[in-house]
């Protein structure tokens, strides 16, 4: 076996030009597959980890926005409240599994003291106890706000990582005061988002980023900030359940709640992440199925050309070949020695084309931001598959130099 691959490694050196042209048609094949691979790959878990924000055991509602379409709002309005507490006492009431059921508002505010550097980029948002444990949020320092808190109206406050650098540097926190409008507020806790991240998009739904949030008591924030008459008294309620199995038949259980407090007026967006997550799953698999098949084509078109340039190199290895039969190989011999070399040739190849398909992967996720992550599966398949292209693509060409005719062999 080393004899058969020493001399095939020679006849490739010997045949450096075709050796180098065979071997880029499998490079760029598998640097596709690689590459696509790692892109698929990399939208998976990031729309993975982005769903699961919002928490895979979660059900949102959120308040929809008439901005654009205020007559239909009007319409809506004289038969719906919108989103209120009593929707979240209803769910409270309605969904035996729930574990936590708390409601959000987000407040618009004229000021913040002391001043961010960009106030569009921090938001006060007023939340129960309730809200914030269905959230993954993780405690940096301080505590988090309590029913204690919401009970008495507290003047008290959480800054998420992000506003805390906005508002106050590195400095200590815990226990100094902002102002937010004529609210004077106590920091009490900084809490962050267990991956932290910017405003995004995934399967149509904005998740906002949380570690920008200044959080207060919903019953201060009901209380210092009235609520405007032409808006809902919460923009979110979030439902947080204790079983996977539960999450399909509470979110319709919530829906008709819902539809029921709401006199069927569609004045709120109901989410299921769980959902979401299988809807991306499908897509992923129709999108890993159409691009193995684009790789796959390009890893047809490398082997065509191996075996067309390896039928060549028959024709011009004639006298090789009669001279190997000359002095006793046989047909199988040099049927052997040919897949060797076409094998070694997709080998190599494979080999490069993994390190080029990770330059590439590497070169799309610093120049578009988008994520990228190559699996350590797809580095086995294509080197599996750059093989055994060596193998099939060229047996025929072996096959033919093994039957070539021994005399018509040594005359030419």
């Amino acid at each position: 076996m080393l004899d058969l691959l020493r001399e095939g490694l020679d006849g490739l050196w010997a045949h450096r030009s075709r050796t180098f042209l065979s071997t880029l048609g499998i490079v760029f094949g598998v640097a596709a597959v690689i590459a696509m691979m790692a892109i698929g790959e990399g939208a998976k878990r990031e729309a993975e980890a982005l769903i699961d924000q919002l928490g895979i055991l979660n059900i949102q509602v959120k308040a929809k926005d008439f901005e654009d379409d205020p007559q239909r709002w009007e319409e809506v309005a004289r038969k719906s409240q919108g989103l209120s507490r009593r929707d979240v006492t209803a769910l409270r009431e309605e969904l035996p599994h729930a574990t936590d059921v708390g409601g959000m508002r987000i407040l618009k505010v004229r000021e913040v003291v002391p001043k961010p550097a960009d106030l569009e980029h921090v938001r006060v948002i007023g939340a129960e106890p309730s809200y914030l444990a269905a959230l993954r949020l993780v405690r940096v320092e301080g505590r988090a706000l309590t029913e204690r808190d919401e009970q008495k109206a507290a003047a008290v406050c959480l800054l998420g990582t992000g506003a805390r650098r906005e508002l106050f540097g590195t400095d200590p926190v815990v226990g100094q005061r902002i102002r937010v409008d004529d609210a004077l507020l106590v920091v009490v806790g900084v809490m962050s988002e267990a991956i932290g991240r910017k405003d995004v998009q995934v399967q149509g739904l904005t998740l906002d980023d949380r570690n920008k949030d200044i959080v207060i008591p919903l019953s201060t924030a009901l209380r210092r900030f009235p609520v405007e008459n032409d808006k809902p008294e919460l923009s979110e309620v979030l439902v947080a359940l204790a079983s996977r199995d539960d999450v399909t038949g509470h979110a319709r259980l919530a829906e008709r709640v819902l539809s029921r407090r709401h006199r069927q007026q569609t004045d709120y967006d109901l989410t299921v992440p769980l959902a979401l997550l299988e809807q991306h799953a499908a897509q992923q698999r129709l999108f890993n199925l159409i691009m193995g098949l684009i790789a796959g084509i390009s890893l047809l078109v490398g082997g065509i050309g191996i075996m067309n340039i390896t039928l060549a190199g028959v024709l011009e290895r004639t006298r090789e070949i009669g001279i190997r039969m000359a002095v006793g190989a046989s047909p199988r011999d040099v049927q052997a020695l040919f897949l060797a070399e076409s094998s070694l040739v997709c080998l190599t190849g494979g080999i490069l084309g993994i390190a080029v398909g990770f330059a590439i992967s590497f070169a799309v996720a610093a120049f578009t931001g988008w994520s990228t992550a190559v699996n350590g599966w797809a580095v086995v398949l294509a080197v599996v598959v750059s093989v055994a292209e060596g193998l099939l693509f060229g047996a025929l060409p072996a096959r033919r130099a093994a039957m070539l005719p021994p005399a018509e062999v040594v005359r030419g």
